[in-house]
């Protein structure tokens, strides 16, 4: 005779803290969903440490949940809607029975802590997940799984088991009407249609049998998780496709930009030249204190060779203004 186990009752109220609700090392196999859900202030919860397999169909109605503690538990599956828990950002799975993780894991944006460590995870979840031997290892493990389980699209899983579905239902119906036809032309008919009808079952079997295998195929490949390498080799093709035709548009804009900026460059370089010899001309000719009190300023090693240099300027410029200034007869 199985042993039934008996079921363990917990006053929740007496296990409540203000925001704090401790049912660990209560022996649990059934969680009070109930119970924890009349409170509506309690956002962490302890479940560490009971004889828990699955956590019920109700449980993803605790949607206030910051911080889940679910380890040492023997859990070997969670419920395919665990992504409603959108407020989570603490989940503890230590030392469990998990194999794999739903795809509902993608809605759970705001995880920042995730420890799969003692659990007998596939190896493609292993690899997306680590070792979970640090905080930072856990911290990576969460941002890996949502990553991976928001970018495969659980529609196309559905579709595709739904069309294996199909696949396995018409391959049956086939092959049961190929054995009933068989059966009637060979009461029938004579030895010679016999063996002919023999062989069409046999064709019609072989095709159930290879469709029925496509079908099992196409089931395994839908149940794997992806790995998140596959993910970002893809990603990254597509944006080498995208950005080779655009080369040569960003070429343009950079020599566009070249022009621009030299140009502008130069019609700076032309104006603060103008502005220039403009101040100097009025220092010096219209106002020379100014340019005795700026003389008195300039270092004694090179005073002379700049009132030399000036001097010279001065006259240069002086003969240019006459010149300029007187009319051509005179000349």
């Amino acid at each position: 005779m199985p042993k039934v186990v008996d079921k363990v009752k917990v006053m929740v109220k007496e296990r409540v803290e203000d925001e704090n609700c401790d049912l660990s090392l209560s022996e649990l196999t059934e969680i009070p969903v109930r119970e924890i859900a009349s409170f509506k202030r309690v956002i962490f919860l302890d479940l560490s440490s009971n004889r828990l397999v699955t956590l019920g169909r109700n449980f993803t109605t605790l949607t206030r949940l910051i911080k889940l503690d679910l380890s040492k538990n023997q859990i070997r599956i969670l419920p395919d809607d665990f992504g409603q828990l959108e407020q989570l950002r603490h989940l503890d799975l230590y030392n469990n029975c998990l194999e794999h993780l739903p795809l509902s894991f993608g809605r759970l944006r705001r995880l920042r802590y995730l420890d799969l460590k003692g659990n007998p995870l596939t190896p493609a979840w292993q690899k997306i997940v680590g070792c979970c031997s640090t905080l930072k290892d856990c911290q990576q493990a969460a941002k890996n799984t949502v990553n991976v389980c928001a970018n495969y699209k659980s529609e196309f899983i559905e579709r595709e088991r739904l069309a294996a579905q199909m696949r396995q239902a018409s391959s049956s119906q086939m092959a049961g009407s190929g054995d009933g036809d068989a059966s009637s032309t060979s009461n029938q008919s004579t030895k010679a249609n016999g063996s002919e009808t023999s062989k069409k079952s046999g064709k019609a079997n072989k095709k159930s049998k290879s469709k029925k295998s496509g079908a099992a195929a196409e089931n395994e490949l839908t149940i794997k998780p992806v790995n998140a390498g596959s993910i970002k080799s893809t990603t990254n093709q597509k944006n080498n496709q995208k950005k080779k035709p655009t080369n040569s548009s960003n070429r343009r804009k950079w020599l566009t930009t070249i022009s621009g900026v030299a140009l502008s460059s130069l019609m700076t370089f032309l104006l603060l030249f103008m502005i220039n010899v403009l101040i100097i001309y009025m220092i010096m000719f219209k106002n020379p204190d100014i340019a005795d009190k700026l003389v008195e300023y300039i270092p004694h090693q090179y005073r002379d060779w700049i009132l030399t240099k000036t001097e010279i300027f001065r006259l240069r410029v002086t003969d240019w203004i006459s010149e300029f200034r007187t009319p051509p007869e005179e000349h």
